[in-house]
């Protein structure tokens, strides 16, 4: 391993040099005080050291690590957290960029996690960059005269506007940049395709397991009323803007309790439509069918995306309500595209798991091993465990990854719909 001293348009960093890619992690794209809109960072002086593991945003403990495991082990937790890491190729020329937007509820998760290093796409000759932003309290909770709406989906968008500035010096091309999400990061891109000003960040996008049914969720401006309501009423917003983290974290676990005492969603974080920069709700099925048009889309689910979260949901109904959450509305509106334009967009489904593992089986985030991280950061996750687990990660996670790649180079999947079990392959024998 080597050291390597990159100069940005702002300033130069120092990053790693090992088995010929550049690990640049944790590079600042803004600066945000609490509550704040995001600020494009200023030139500095002297080198930034882009080196070694990057902060998460503050959060409590996730629901999924039963799914996933503990992704964020001991992971620095810090409010200042906007920062982006690229893994690239050492020696490479205007080579697509491909930007991963995690999952988490909007309220777990980072960028920089090890188990989302995108070191293996980037051996594919792609720039590989992974984003981290405000969640929970500090991202998505509209107070009112104290927090904007959006700030977290406002931080990606400076990373977004970050990434055209600054990708050529890794040897990325601005002009082809695909965003890819999972989750969460699946329905930020979504608010993305919808949003105001966004157009000319990204050219396409993949977008994995999106939560399409939240989207819909007829309570959801009460839900996130009575959670500012219950935020300004615990502290005020005096304190809300000085008050320790930890108090604002305790305040997250009483609001989530609050929201779903209003609305069964599972996001109750989130976007908000209607506030700066996403539309009313009223015009994202126009808003999305026309960026349909303009961006090539591949979109998919697994196959038993709703095992992850019966645990958490007791309603009778859950395994109906899950279903549609993730599968239904997906294919609901992979018909409406093809309806509006003649042809179907390229999907998939994950349909792939442990054999030992009947419980989870294809369960909501078990395609991200396929794409990010390498077996150490993944083996001790629970949906995993199965003497054929690590194998087939690495054998199906090679043809996901081809798959995923061409696309981001321009590869036309056609309006097939690819079905990534044990035997699959890509591209074809």
């Amino acid at each position: 391993m080597a050291m390597a001293t990159i100069h940005l348009p702002g300033g130069a960093i120092l990053v790693r040099h090992q088995d010929n890619l550049i690990h640049a992690r944790g590079i600042r794209y803004a600066h945000a005080k609490r509550f704040e809109r995001p600020r494009a960072v200023p030139d500095w002086e002297g080198i930034q050291d882009c080196t070694g593991p990057a902060s998460v945003c503050p959060q409590n403990a996730s629901r999924l690590a039963r799914v996933t495991g503990v992704l964020e082990g001991n992971r620095d937790q810090d409010e200042d957290c906007l920062h982006v890491s690229v893994v690239a190729p050492a020696s490479v020329r205007a080579a697509p960029v491909m930007v991963f937007l995690h999952g988490g509820a909007y309220v777990t998760g980072g960028g920089d996690l090890d188990a989302y290093s995108p070191h293996d796409l980037a051996k594919k000759g792609v720039v590989a960059v992974t984003i981290t932003h405000r969640l929970g309290i500090f991202g998505y909770l509209p107070i009112p005269d104290l927090a904007p709406a959006n700030l977290g989906l406002l931080d990606q968008i400076e990373a977004l506007r970050w990434i055209q500035k600054n990708i050529k010096a890794f040897g990325g091309d601005p002009a082809n940049v695909t965003l890819f999400g999972q989750s969460a990061g699946a329905d930020a891109i979504y608010c993305l395709l919808v949003g105001d000003n966004t157009d000319d960040l990204f050219h396409r996008a993949i977008l994995q397991s999106l939560p399409l049914g939240r989207l819909y969720d007829e309570n959801r401006d009460e839900m996130t009323r009575a959670m500012s309501q219950h935020a300004s009423n615990a502290l005020s917003p005096a304190h809300l803007a000085v008050a320790p983290v930890s108090n604002l974290l305790d305040l997250q676990k009483q609001l989530l309790g609050v929201a779903r005492s209003v609305s069964p969603a599972l996001l109750p974080f989130g976007p908000i439509f209607g506030e700066h920069p996403l539309p009313p709700e009223d015009l994202l099925s126009d808003r999305f069918l026309s960026a349909a048009r303009r961006k090539p889309l591949f979109i998919g689910y697994t196959a038993n995306e709703g095992t992850a979260f019966t645990h958490i949901d007791s309603r009778e109904q859950a395994p109906a309500y899950l279903y549609n959450l993730f599968q239904g509305e997906t294919d609901r509106l992979l018909q409406r595209s093809s309806t509006a334009f003649g042809r179907r967009l390229p999907n998939y489904e994950v349909r792939w798991y442990p054999k030992e593992n009947n419980d989870l089986q294809a369960t909501h985030c078990i395609d991200l091993p396929f794409l990010l991280g390498d077996w150490p950061a993944w083996k001790n996750a629970p949906m995993l465990q199965g003497a054929d687990a690590e194998e087939a990660v690495e054998r199906v996670g090679t043809a996901v990854k081809n798959l995923w790649v061409a696309f981001a180079r321009g590869e036309d999947l056609g309006g097939r719909k690819y079905i990534i079990d044990d035997s699959f392959n890509f591209p074809p024998n």
